[in-house]
């Protein structure tokens, strides 16, 4: 009898599963005809057999074609994806439920009738039994359906694996089936002993007949997976809409077409260039922008006349038709006429694709100017602003590049330039290197047109001279000497005298050194040995060496004795100047060397590994004291802390970060990392994953120094940041000096653009502050607010939190 009921469940679940691959109207009627015609005949069918498949458990007809039409159902909803399948169905178990009540009241009504010929002696009252039945055979069917339905669109809101939801869904069936089977005699005959032993003894039928028809839709789901896949990841049930009437739906519908045409509005208003393409790459329809960017005429554009081949390009390379297993394609093209104008270019598939192919949305937005403001940051860079020579990174790369011939190195170093600042002000120390610039400029115009001249630190400059002829790098270096020895005029008050040191590295073959390195270590050796001298590199260690292994050693020390302090320079908005974050900042003060700048002790510690102790211990320290001023009701404030590259690329930093605000009860929310340009050149793969995990902690990232590195419009793009501080080198000739108003300006629009928050950094005027609020700068950073503050005079600063004048308060 097993073999039986395994026989009739297969001819039940064959035609379902074979109407599955039909096209969609043909499938539909099929499935209706089918459906209808087991209900017809399943309440019948219970009276002419029953199955006995084992001890005590025993399936009847009417229950084969019950379990049949559940599983035809589920089916049915499942591969046509449509929640209103279900609609329909109920309307179909409601007609043919009405269908059988007439037909069993004529049929007891013809049994009445005398004179009739009733040879089998059918009672009458048969049919009047049945009719109850019926209609609560029909409740129940549907009241079963809608509970299959909401677990299934409860488990799709799970978003569990597909083999765990098949699962869920089959066990559901299984379980939906077995509950028929006792609720439908409880409520039919009344809840008795008699009647609950018949439910009790009929259970391993009921669960025979159900876990037989689950094995077709386990079936489908394994033979149909893309359809079964797809049904899980459509829209869930708006229930609201199954109870509608046909007039809500068509209000519905009215305004679903409302929402089309304001779509068709925003496509063809849209600035960005969009367009529908389809597998060969024509195009059915294109927005005015779209058209615009490549000049296609709008009769041609939307009648499948025009064709997106060739249109958009990488490098040499033009971009064909998108394969047809594409899940979407975002990169850098050009486009127009020779190719000239920068754009964006997304292509994502707007359907399912089939073998036949299938459509794209093509959009393209237009970043000429983006690309006009990346240019400025790019020569931002690679040259020094203040004197218009290029930089540090513009000789590393030119280092890189050399090939073949030998050359010289020299590093020139201003004698005692930090007594001008300190006694002049910065504005005569800008003069000073200004006019050196100027004089050293002079001098390489008498070099090879290859060589060169560059500013590469605070008072420092260096010449690159492609040449092994020793007797003509002496007569340079004599000539620079000259130059720069002579006095500076400032102004009509003031003539400062200058001196320099130089430090020299001759290199025999490119590459084989590291120049650089060389030469500095050559013009600390000559300042050792006394001030306007040269110094030549040599294989020795040198006394600069020898500073830095012994500040090295206090470092260490400082460290495990908890000698570093943290201060904190306030940050305010641009527009209310409000108090709304601080920067964390080291300082150290030894016993023997006395007030020790960062600007000593950082690369120190870079260089002997201790960044990421150093790194760790103001984390820890700024996130503590930030966590004391919010349980104190103060304000709450963004802490921002500086990480080093060295810790960024260790990948330490993603363990530690977590359980130090875990420790210190600091939220994630309030904590911004600032990491420099230069921490993840070159290496964004490394260090995108890291800066991903910060993120997810719901760390704010930020990029320090903007501007002073390897400024990039696709690193900005790739990199998840939240903010871009504006380097002060930057702000201190605004407003007075129209080209660095204006390369600030674009910094703050491309930022805006990108959606990242601005804080401009040493801001010491009205002015600047001025000029800043108006062209959106978000944060200002700088004296003009304040100095940096022990963690002491900001707390007595969090009390007054709003600053009305700060020229005329205590904060300075």
């Amino acid at each position: 009898m097993t073999t039986l009921l395994l026989f009739q469940s297969l001819a039940f679940s064959l035609f379902p599963l074979y109407f599955t691959i039909l096209p969609g109207s043909v499938r539909r009627v099929h499935f209706y005809v089918y459906i209808s015609l087991v209900l017809l005949i399943g309440g019948f069918m219970g009276n002419v057999y029953a199955l006995p498949v084992a001890d005590g458990a025993v399936i009847s007809g009417g229950n084969l074609c019950y379990g049949a039409f559940m599983m035809a159902s589920v089916m049915f909803v499942w591969v046509e994806r449509d929640a209103f399948i279900l609609r329909r169905l109920v309307r179909l178990v409601v007609l043919v439920d009405i269908f059988k009540v007439v037909l069993s009241f004529l049929t007891q009504t013809i049994l009445e009738t005398s004179g009739v010929i009733n040879p089998h002696g059918v009672p009458s009252k048969l049919f009047e039994i049945s009719t109850p039945l019926i209609v609560l055979g029909g409740v129940l069917i549907i009241t079963e359906l809608l509970i299959l339905l909401f677990i299934f669109e409860l488990t799709k809101k799970m978003k569990a694996s597909l083999s765990i939801t098949a699962v869920i869904y089959i066990l559901s069936f299984i379980l939906v089936l077995i509950l028929d089977g006792i609720v439908f005699p409880f409520i039919a005959f009344g809840i008795n002993a008699n009647i609950a032993s018949v439910v009790i003894g009929g259970l391993a039928g009921k669960a025979m007949m159900a876990a037989a028809f689950s094995l077709p839709l386990a079936l489908f789901v394994i033979w149909r997976r893309g359809a079964f896949v797809e049904y899980i990841q459509s829209d869930t049930v708006r229930w609201r809409l199954l109870a509608s009437t046909s007039a809500d739906l068509i209000k519905e519908m009215d305004r679903k077409d409302q929402d089309v045409r304001r779509g068709d509005i925003v496509f063809q208003n849209s600035t960005e260039g969009l367009a529908i393409v389809d597998h060969s790459g024509l195009i059915l329809k294109a927005n005015a922008a779209f058209r615009r960017m490549l000049e296609i005429p709008e009769e041609i554009a939307n009648t499948a006349g025009a064709s997106v081949k060739g249109a958009f390009w990488q490098g040499d390379t033009a971009i064909g038709c998108p394969p047809l297993d594409a899940d979407g394609w975002r990169e850098e093209v050009m486009f127009g006429r020779d190719r000239r104008r920068p754009g964006i270019l997304s292509i994502i598939p707007a359907e399912e694709i089939t073998s036949g192919g299938g459509s794209f949305v093509y959009s393209v937005a237009d970043i000429t100017e983006q690309k006009a403001a990346q240019e400025g940051l790019e020569y931002l860079a690679s040259h020094d602003q203040l004197t218009g020579l290029p930089n540090r990174r513009f000789l590393g790369q030119r280092l890189l590049g050399l090939r073949g011939t030998g050359y010289a190195l020299i590093v020139v170093g201003l004698d005692h330039f930090k007594d001008v600042n300190d006694s002049y002000g910065h504005g005569v120390g800008d003069r000073v290197l200004k006019v050196v610039a100027s004089r050293l400029d002079a001098v390489r115009n008498n070099l090879g047109p290859h060589d060169l001249v560059c500013r590469t630190g605070g008072d420092e400059f260096a010449l690159l001279i492609q040449s092994e002829d020793s007797k003509f790098i002496e007569s340079t270096l004599q000539q620079v000497q000259l130059v720069l020895s002579q006095t500076i005029h400032v102004d009509d008050s003031l003539d400062l005298f200058s001196s320099v040191t130089i430090g020299v590295s001759y290199q025999p073959r490119p590459g084989a050194r590291d120049a650089l390195l060389e030469a500095d270590a050559a013009l600390h050796e000559a300042k050792r040995v006394g001030r306007g001298s040269i110094g030549v590199y040599e294989d020795r260690l040198t006394a600069e060496s020898q500073k830095k292994m012994k500040l090295g050693l206090k470092l260490k020390n400082a460290l495990a004795c908890n000698q570093l302090e943290v201060y904190y320079q306030p940050q305010f908005d641009a527009m209310t100047h409000e108090m709304e974050g601080v920067e964390a900042l080291v300082r150290w003060t030894d016993p023997d060397l006395g007030v020790v700048p960062p600007s000593d002790f950082i690369p120190v510690a870079e260089e002997t590994g201790l960044i990421e102790t150093l790194g760790e211990y103001v984390l820890e320290k700024a996130c503590r004291d930030g966590q004391e001023w919010i349980r104190s009701g103060y304000a709450p404030l963004t802490v921002s802390v500086n990480i080093s590259a060295s810790q960024l690329r260790a990948g330490r930093l993603v363990s530690v970060l977590p359980k130090t605000l875990a420790e210190t009860g600091f939220p994630a929310s309030r904590l911004e990392i600032e990491i420099t340009e230069s921490s993840y050149i070159e290496r964004e793969q490394e260090v995108i994953p890291f800066l991903k995990e910060m993120k997810g902690l719901g760390v704010s990232i930020a990029i320090d120094d903007f501007g002073t590195g390897y400024s990039s419009l696709s690193y900005l793009r790739e990199m998840p940041l939240d903010c871009i501080k504006i380097d002060r080198s930057f702000i201190v000739n605004i407003p007075h000096d129209d080209k660095q108003c204006g390369l600030v300006s674009a910094i703050i629009k491309l930022a805006k653009v990108m959606s990242f928050k601005v804080v401009a950094e040493g801001v010491e005027s009205k002015e600047q502050l001025d000029f800043l609020a108006a062209e959106g700068c978000d944060l200002i950073q700088g004296y003009y607010f304040a100095r940096p503050l022990p963690k002491t005079e900001l707390v007595s600063l969090l009390s007054r939190v709003v600053v009305a004048d700060p020229r005329g308060s205590s904060i300075r």
